[in-house]
């Protein structure tokens, strides 16, 4: 075997790796997004679930909006500022992080409870969960880059609005 040879099927098997690779992160991006239980992921479903007690509404609150954030993401830095901008009294806004240094202060509330991000991380980060007046998870949605951040905001709290009534 010469080595031109040997470098091009190394090649091809690296590229081979990288589209199993992406595929398998596609398939379970697209499983959660449809709410079905990935078996192998490690990340139970969190709609139908009481959320933490630390982002759960207080009292006098109908529910609340959470973002599931990272520190190290610049989308979910957009997030956090957009739940702030939208917010409404008697719905609390709040993000989960894993720290808090680089985000820019918000109407949001920020939580800063690394085992909290945890309990709410699916594995994918911005995520927007909606909770109802008891902290049950109600709705979850990811926030991909093309998503309009402030119409999703806008939609979850009319949802939780007819949801109400």
């Amino acid at each position: 075997m010469t080595l031109p040879l040997a470098v091009a099927l190394l090649a091809l098997l690296v590229a081979l790796f990288a589209l199993v690779a992406l595929v398998a992160v596609y398939a379970r991006v697209r499983a959660l997004e449809t709410a079905r239980a990935v078996e192998l992921s490690g990340y139970a479903p969190l709609v139908g679930r009481p959320a933490p007690e630390r982002v759960r509404p207080r009292a006098g609150e109908t529910g609340a909006l959470v973002a599931v954030v990272d520190a190290d993401c610049a989308q979910c830095h957009e997030v956090y500022a957009v739940l702030g901008e939208v917010s409404r009294p008697g719905l609390r806004f709040a993000a989960v992080a894993d720290r808090a240094e680089p985000f820019t202060p918000s109407l949001a509330e920020l939580v800063v409870d690394p085992d909290v991000r945890g309990e709410l991380f699916e594995g994918y980060s911005p995520t927007l969960l909606a909770l109802d007046a008891r902290g049950v998870v109600t709705d979850r949605r990811f926030v991909h880059a093309d998503t309009d951040v402030r119409g999703l905001l806008l939609d979850l709290i009319a949802e939780h609005e007819v949801a109400r009534a």
